[in-house]
């Protein structure tokens, strides 16, 4: 039985929905309004499965809320190790989450920022600030760690250019 289905409203739908959704179909179909007799047993099955479909729903529903807020009790918890310095710490149970919401990956990137993985940090940080562009936060943290990728190769990009200058002397 398809608790969704039984009760017609979408998997998505929120507290108040489910619970219209029930009292319209308890209306119609409750044993009450029928006589005594088979139509009565007959409605009293399908009440049965009305009431068994609404508390699934209620249950999904509160199984659902209850995800979201271990998940963000989760994010904070990793937000106080990455503030303690625990990095590797916060790396590991960012990598237990199921959601990779925007916070998640500002979160990820700075873990590996703090680890110099500056390169890897630019991609999390930038998934962030794409999944919510209107975070100052997030931008601020994506343009700190592109500076930091910028300073690291610069030396680099001398050295190619100091390296080009002797070859081009030499010839």
């Amino acid at each position: 039985m398809d608790a969704y289905k039984l009760l017609d409203i979408p998997p998505t739908a929120t507290k108040d929905e489910i619970r219209s959704a029930y009292r319209a179909l308890a209306r119609r179909w409750h044993p009450d309004r029928f006589m005594v007799g088979p139509e009565r047993d007959w409605a009293n099955n399908r009440m049965a499965e009305i009431n068994a479909a609404y508390r699934t729903c209620l249950n999904r529903l509160k199984d659902a809320r209850g995800a979201v807020r271990d998940e963000d009790a989760r994010l904070a918890e990793v937000r106080q190790m990455i503030d303690d310095g625990r990095f590797a710490d916060a790396r590991r149970m960012l990598m237990g989450c199921s959601t990779r919401c925007a916070e998640w990956n500002y979160l990820f990137g700075l873990a590996l920022a703090a680890m110099r993985e500056t390169d890897k940090a630019a991609i999390y940080l930038g998934v962030a600030a794409h999944q919510n562009p209107a975070s100052a936060v997030y931008a601020r943290a994506l343009r700190e760690v592109r500076r930091q990728q910028a300073s690291r190769l610069r030396p680099l990009q001398e050295l190619i250019a100091r390296a080009r200058m002797g070859q081009t002397q030499e010839s």
